[in-house]
């Protein structure tokens, strides 16, 4: 039950980033369309009954929807973008403290030394996130971060019975220090791995787009207007810019991906270090 907790703290995002885009082209147009002809029907059963058409009706309403619309468009960009930004640099923070650690574990005496680097090595190689499928479920997750703390768990052990005695305190220290950092720096990245924007948020942020685009389409229908370009183009902007922010809250898909060359080069550089640098 723990573990089902946990782990469902993490974004999961079971639709892939091409059908987003998929629906969202196909969504918002038809809402404009589906608001016009709705708004055409309505004239025309007015104009039958010979009932007057307000010219300015729904001006109100279609303000307060896009303004609402806007604003929300704008936090959620912002915390998008604050959290890839945070993602970059968490994942730089702990291929420093993991070359922090591998470095510092020199001054051990042998076999203590081979074996905490050999374990910060392959603890290392678990932290990295390129599988665009470890975010498509629970149950992906849940292999990621079982593989991950379990390499982890090694490492407190290892550097305990490496600094035992006759190491002195001093470097005792200096050592276990460094694979606290390491411990820390899983925390800090564990973090970012969360959703920026709740799924109620999101759900919002759609409904109020289509909704503003349903209104335009009807309003413009309602007035004896035909639907112009210049509502395809706004409803192709919304496109752009939701589509943007569910590109940025993903880690390891789309354009706007972790950069892990950090973690690549500290790797390489501690394969490279066991192998007697060959």
């Amino acid at each position: 039950m723990e573990t089902t907790i946990y782990y469902d703290q993490i974004a999961h995002f079971p639709i892939s980033l091409r059908t987003v885009a998929i629906c969202l082209l196909v969504a918002l147009p038809t809402a404009a369309v589906s608001g016009y002809l709705t708004g055409k029907y309505r004239r025309a059963n007015l104009l039958a009954s010979g009932k007057p058409v307000d010219q300015v009706v729904g001006e109100t309403t279609l303000g307060a929807v896009l303004a609402l619309l806007s604003l929300l468009l704008a936090f959620s960009f912002g915390n998008a973008l604050s959290l890839a930004q945070e993602r970059k640099a968490a994942l730089v923070q702990e291929a420093a403290a993991i070359s922090t650690g591998f470095l510092r574990a020199d001054y051990l005496p042998e076999p203590g030394r081979t074996k905490l680097k050999s374990a910060l090595l392959e603890y290392s190689e678990t932290r990295l996130l390129t599988d665009q499928e470890t975010f498509r479920s629970l149950e992906a997750l849940q292999r990621f971060m079982g593989t991950s703390l379990e390499a982890q768990s090694k490492l407190w052990p290892i550097t305990l019975d490496a600094t035992s005695d006759p190491v002195p305190p001093p470097l005792k220290t200096f050592v276990a220090a460094s694979i606290n950092e390491v411990l820390d720096a899983h925390l800090d990245r564990t973090r970012t791995f969360s959703n920026p924007i709740s799924h109620v948020t999101q759900s919002m942020i759609l409904s109020l787009a289509l909704a503003s685009l349903f209104l335009l389409g009807n309003r413009a229908g309602l007035v004896g207007r035909e639907l112009t370009w210049r509502t395809f183009v706004f409803s192709g902007f919304l496109f752009v810019v939701l589509l943007t922010i569910s590109d940025t809250m993903r880690a390891v898909e789309g354009s706007v991906t972790t950069d892990t060359t950090a973690m690549n080069v500290t790797i390489f550089e501690m394969r490279l270090a066991l192998s007697g640098g060959s």
